[in-house]
């Protein structure tokens, strides 16, 4: 991928609450790195998964959040957007809008089952249901 297109490509990344949240966060950087403006959706447990197995603590609100993984990853300003959990207005959440893909990493048993069956009761499954 040329650099030109990996920076206007867009990843939807969502962390939802199984183990193995430092693939997740890898996954970020290695986005960053390529060039790639990723919307991120973070699930309440994922909070407390990241918190206990790195050693970043994730602040609770979206623009808190977006603030520090900006920072974290090395990303330029506005590369990363952090959308809340009930933000259906957020670009992930729209059938209409750009076209992205869903990488959920790690994604939960729960998460899984509400994708496959289309549940639709946040924003990451909402997502799910658009990709």
């Amino acid at each position: 991928m040329t650099e030109t297109a990996a920076q206007a490509r867009t990843v939807n990344l969502a962390f939802t609450g199984a183990s193995g949240a430092q693939y997740g966060m890898r996954l970020l950087q290695c986005l960053v790195a390529a060039g790639c403006r990723v919307n991120v959706m973070v699930s309440r447990a994922a909070q407390v998964v990241i918190a206990t197995e790195t050693e970043l603590k994730l602040p609770g609100t979206p623009p808190a959040m977006q603030e520090f993984l900006t920072d974290w990853a090395d990303a330029r300003p506005g590369q990363i957007l952090v959308f809340g959990r009930d933000d259906w207005f957020a670009p992930p959440a729209s059938g209409s809008g750009e076209k992205a893909p869903l990488v959920v990493c790690p994604c939960s048993t729960g998460t899984l089952s509400a994708l496959a069956t289309g549940a639709s009761d946040n924003l990451i499954e909402r997502a799910g249901d658009v990709a």
